[in-house]
């Protein structure tokens, strides 16, 4: 009779033990589901928040290639290298004559800071993926050519080309592939440390 009895405390305490494993299996399990799910989520999030700044960054590009540029083509026009001036997009929109002067100058730039951010991602959609100074260059003789030759006249109420003089022609050209080359690179450079960072996630 003892040693049945103590076979049977035997097998209860095997059984006990087996369920304490079987417990602490389940726990660590479920700890370390849970630190995937946040490891994910964290992830999950950084990338997000990673890529809403990407956007920003674009958007910042835009705006700024925009005013620096299109105050160089102010100054340029001051001192007669171009008949063309950055108040050209507001020649279809009448303002006033208290718009006159540095006002009609200040609004336009501002006017062609904001368009500058649709045009910094319509590149980001369709050419982020390119490196390098070449394609900065046809995307800003792209744009001369939309501006200047197929918009000028309904769009901004520009001459035609010809009735320009050849200095306002090169000047123009020379500035519109300077601003291509500055949005398509930056964009291009924020595009690549984007897809470095997200590469370095999926590790």
């Amino acid at each position: 009779m003892p040693d049945k009895d103590k076979e049977q405390e035997k097998e209860m305490q095997d059984q006990e033990n087996n369920q304490n494993q079987d417990q602490n299996q389940d726990q660590n399990q479920d700890q370390g589901q849970s630190k995937n799910q946040n490891e994910y989520l964290v992830q999950g999030g950084d990338a997000d928040a990673k890529e809403n700044k990407n956007f920003n960054k674009i958007a910042s590009i835009g705006f700024f290639g925009g005013i620096f540029w299109s105050t160089v083509l102010l100054v340029l026009s001051y001192f007669d290298f171009t008949q063309i001036g950055p108040n050209f997009v507001l020649e279809r929109i009448k303002l006033g004559k208290w718009a006159n002067g540095y006002i009609e100058n200040l609004i336009s730039i501002v006017g062609i800071g904001i368009i500058s951010i649709i045009i910094a991602f319509v590149f980001y959609f369709i050419g982020r993926k390119f490196n390098g100074v070449l394609p900065g260059i046809f995307f800003g003789v792209l744009l001369w050519v939309i501006v200047f030759i197929v918009l000028g006249k309904l769009a901004f109420d520009l001459k035609a080309i010809k009735n320009y003089s050849s200095d306002t022609t090169v000047t123009t050209i020379c500035l519109f592939i300077l601003y291509g080359t500055f949005i398509a690179y930056s964009v291009s450079f924020a595009f690549q440390e984007q897809k470095a960072y997200l590469r370095g996630y999926s590790k």
